[in-house]
Protein backbone atom coordinates (compact mmCIF):
# COMPACT_ATOMS: atom_id res chain seq x y z
CA UNK A 1 0.00 0.00 0.00
CA UNK A 2 1.38 3.45 -1.01
CA UNK A 3 2.55 6.13 1.67
CA UNK A 4 0.25 8.90 0.13
CA UNK A 5 1.71 11.69 3.19
CA UNK A 6 5.28 10.43 2.86
CA UNK A 7 4.97 10.59 -0.80
CA UNK A 8 3.37 14.36 -0.40
CA UNK A 9 6.51 14.91 1.95
CA UNK A 10 9.25 13.67 -0.48
CA UNK A 11 7.57 15.54 -3.57
CA UNK A 12 7.22 19.13 -1.12
CA UNK A 13 11.22 18.52 0.31
CA UNK A 14 11.80 17.94 -3.63
CA UNK A 15 9.78 20.89 -4.92
CA UNK A 16 11.25 23.14 -2.38
CA UNK A 17 15.05 22.19 -3.28
CA UNK A 18 14.93 22.38 -7.06
CA UNK A 19 15.29 26.17 -6.69
CA UNK A 20 18.70 25.65 -5.06
CA UNK A 21 19.71 23.06 -7.51
CA UNK A 22 19.05 25.60 -10.36
CA UNK A 23 20.83 28.29 -8.36
CA UNK A 24 23.89 26.46 -7.26
CA UNK A 25 24.61 25.01 -11.29
CA UNK A 26 28.18 27.15 -12.01
CA UNK A 27 27.60 30.17 -14.02
CA UNK A 28 29.91 31.64 -17.07
CA UNK A 29 32.06 34.80 -15.45
CA UNK A 30 32.16 36.08 -18.95
CA UNK A 31 28.99 35.82 -20.75
CA UNK A 32 26.84 38.95 -20.62
CA UNK A 33 27.09 42.48 -21.72
CA UNK A 34 29.87 44.45 -21.08
CA UNK A 35 30.82 48.10 -21.75
CA UNK A 36 34.57 49.05 -23.40
CA UNK A 37 36.38 51.73 -21.51
CA UNK A 38 38.66 53.53 -23.76
CA UNK A 39 42.04 53.88 -21.51
CA UNK A 40 43.16 57.25 -22.57
CA UNK A 41 39.84 59.61 -21.95
CA UNK A 42 37.90 57.14 -19.82
CA UNK A 43 34.90 57.43 -21.57
CA UNK A 44 32.82 54.78 -22.99
CA UNK A 45 33.23 53.18 -26.47
CA UNK A 46 30.84 50.71 -26.90
CA UNK A 47 28.83 47.66 -25.43
CA UNK A 48 29.87 44.74 -25.68
CA UNK A 49 27.92 40.99 -25.70
CA UNK A 50 30.09 38.09 -24.99
CA UNK A 51 29.04 34.48 -25.66
CA UNK A 52 30.51 30.78 -25.71
CA UNK A 53 30.41 29.02 -28.15
CA UNK A 54 29.82 24.87 -26.64
CA UNK A 55 31.21 23.08 -29.46
CA UNK A 56 34.59 24.71 -29.63
CA UNK A 57 34.25 26.48 -25.48
CA UNK A 58 35.86 29.86 -27.33
CA UNK A 59 34.39 33.64 -26.37
CA UNK A 60 33.26 35.90 -29.39
CA UNK A 61 31.59 39.00 -28.89
CA UNK A 62 29.60 41.43 -30.97
CA UNK A 63 28.65 45.06 -30.23
CA UNK A 64 25.37 46.03 -29.59
CA UNK A 65 26.38 50.06 -28.91
CA UNK A 66 28.60 52.59 -30.04
CA UNK A 67 29.07 55.87 -27.66
CA UNK A 68 29.63 59.41 -29.28
CA UNK A 69 32.96 60.76 -28.11
CA UNK A 70 33.54 64.24 -27.17
CA UNK A 71 33.99 65.81 -30.15
CA UNK A 72 32.23 63.01 -32.56
CA UNK A 73 28.94 61.40 -32.70
CA UNK A 74 29.31 57.47 -32.47
CA UNK A 75 30.55 55.72 -35.52
CA UNK A 76 28.12 54.01 -37.48
CA UNK A 77 29.84 51.71 -39.87
CA UNK A 78 33.57 50.73 -39.85
CA UNK A 79 35.47 52.48 -42.69
CA UNK A 80 38.96 51.49 -41.40
CA UNK A 81 38.06 48.00 -41.85
CA UNK A 82 39.41 46.05 -44.46
CA UNK A 83 37.82 43.54 -46.92
CA UNK A 84 34.77 41.89 -46.13
CA UNK A 85 34.16 43.99 -42.90
CA UNK A 86 35.07 47.18 -44.78
CA UNK A 87 31.93 50.19 -44.01
CA UNK A 88 30.19 47.08 -42.50
CA UNK A 89 27.87 48.30 -39.90
CA UNK A 90 29.54 48.52 -36.51
CA UNK A 91 26.19 47.39 -34.39
CA UNK A 92 26.17 43.47 -34.72
CA UNK A 93 29.84 43.14 -36.18
CA UNK A 94 32.20 40.51 -34.37
CA UNK A 95 34.95 42.11 -32.95
CA UNK A 96 36.11 39.23 -30.30
CA UNK A 97 36.98 35.53 -31.57
CA UNK A 98 39.07 32.39 -29.97
CA UNK A 99 39.01 34.30 -26.75
CA UNK A 100 39.59 31.01 -24.06
CA UNK A 101 39.95 30.61 -20.48
CA UNK A 102 43.23 29.63 -19.38
CA UNK A 103 42.70 30.04 -15.16
CA UNK A 104 39.54 29.26 -13.42
CA UNK A 105 37.78 31.82 -14.60
CA UNK A 106 40.21 34.29 -14.10
CA UNK A 107 42.38 34.62 -17.02
CA UNK A 108 41.49 34.59 -20.70
CA UNK A 109 43.76 34.70 -23.25
CA UNK A 110 44.53 33.62 -27.51
CA UNK A 111 41.52 35.75 -28.46
CA UNK A 112 41.65 38.15 -31.22
CA UNK A 113 40.33 41.81 -30.95
CA UNK A 114 38.76 44.21 -34.44
CA UNK A 115 39.21 47.83 -33.53
CA UNK A 116 36.21 49.20 -35.47
CA UNK A 117 38.02 52.93 -35.13
CA UNK A 118 41.15 51.81 -36.68
CA UNK A 119 40.28 48.89 -38.23
CA UNK A 120 43.69 46.73 -36.31
CA UNK A 121 43.56 43.17 -34.77
CA UNK A 122 44.76 42.73 -31.77
CA UNK A 123 46.35 39.49 -29.99
CA UNK A 124 43.96 40.23 -26.69
CA UNK A 125 44.43 38.83 -23.13
CA UNK A 126 42.50 39.71 -20.14
CA UNK A 127 42.02 39.23 -16.33
CA UNK A 128 39.06 38.68 -14.37
CA UNK A 129 38.46 41.19 -11.01
CA UNK A 130 37.48 39.24 -8.06
CA UNK A 131 34.36 40.48 -7.94
CA UNK A 132 33.74 39.32 -11.94
CA UNK A 133 32.50 42.83 -12.93
CA UNK A 134 35.98 44.02 -14.69
CA UNK A 135 37.62 42.93 -16.89
CA UNK A 136 41.35 43.89 -17.33
CA UNK A 137 42.53 43.77 -21.01
CA UNK A 138 45.74 43.52 -22.57
CA UNK A 139 45.53 44.06 -26.40
CA UNK A 140 48.72 43.94 -28.94
CA UNK A 141 49.18 44.24 -32.45
CA UNK A 142 51.44 42.11 -34.63
CA UNK A 143 52.12 43.74 -37.45
CA UNK A 144 53.44 47.29 -35.75
CA UNK A 145 54.08 45.94 -31.81
CA UNK A 146 51.52 48.56 -30.34
CA UNK A 147 49.81 47.92 -27.17
CA UNK A 148 46.39 48.77 -25.82
CA UNK A 149 44.97 48.78 -22.68
CA UNK A 150 41.21 48.41 -22.10
CA UNK A 151 38.90 47.71 -18.91
CA UNK A 152 35.46 46.47 -19.57
CA UNK A 153 32.91 46.93 -17.13
CA UNK A 154 29.75 44.03 -16.53
CA UNK A 155 26.30 45.78 -17.28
Amino acid sequence: MLNTPFIRACILLLGLNMPLAIHAAPTDPLIGTWKVVDERTGSYLSDIVIRRHSATEQYSAVIVKMYPSAKEAAPTVCTACTGTLKNQQMIGMEVLTGLKMLNQNEEFGQGVWLNPYDGQKYSLSGRLSKTGKMLSINAKNPSNNSFRNMTWIRL
